[in-house]
């Protein structure tokens, strides 16, 4: 990929999934400094977020990397606010919620609902309404959901088809602010804001 971010900033919050890293590989190729933010507990997750900064790191791009509680609203909030404080400001953000598991819906429950829920669809909210607001304010920009392909489980279908449609909502709603607002594959997602951002 031909740089075309150069001096651009790009917040990817993510898992720390190999899906994440080729992400932030492409968008740091492409020139572009990263704000990882994971959305997870896990240590393996923080883990591997943590070596996806490094290798952004040395690829001679400015990084930074934190912890979120996905179900806080404060906290997306002051990841947004801290991306803008220690990187200037934010041209883009990805949000990748990583693939869902199978889990036949009639096996599903409470305890498992709960959490795929709040790092899909509550923590793609949550992240929007803050990149949303610090994007516009420095004149533009792009959100994006990176949708890994789920199985044919109903329970992976009912919450790809709900990212799918929270992002077609808000693209309406931001498009008259400068917000630029698409799902995609993950492996597209350095390409689309590139020519969003470049145009």
């Amino acid at each position: 990929m031909t740089a075309g971010l150069d001096g651009r900033v790009v917040a990817l919050v993510c898992r720390g999934s190999e899906a994440d890293r080729a992400i932030a590989v492409a968008l740091a190729e492409a020139g572009a400094d990263l704000a990882l933010g994971t959305v997870t507990r896990s240590q393996d997750e923080e883990f591997s977020t943590a070596s996806i900064a490094n290798e952004v790191w040395a690829m001679g791009r400015e990084q930074f990397n934190r912890l979120l509680d996905a179900a806080d609203p404060a906290e997306a909030a002051a990841f947004a606010a801290e991306v803008c404080d220690r990187l200037g400001h934010c041209d883009a953000v990805v949000f990748a919620p990583g693939p869902i598991p199978e889990i036949p819906f009639d096996e599903l429950s409470r305890d498992e609902w709960d959490p795929l829920l709040t790092r899909t669809l509550t923590a793609w909210l949550f992240c929007a309404q803050a990149f949303a607001r610090v994007i516009e304010r420095d004149g533009g920009g792009v959100m994006v959901v990176a949708i890994e392909p789920g199985d044919e489980s109903p329970s992976s279908q009912a919450l790809d088809a709900a990212l799918a449609g929270a992002t077609a909502g808000l693209r309406v709603g931001h498009a008259a602010r400068g917000v630029h607002v698409m799902g995609c594959a993950p492996g597209a997602a350095a390409g689309r804001i590139t020519a969003v951002l470049s145009s």
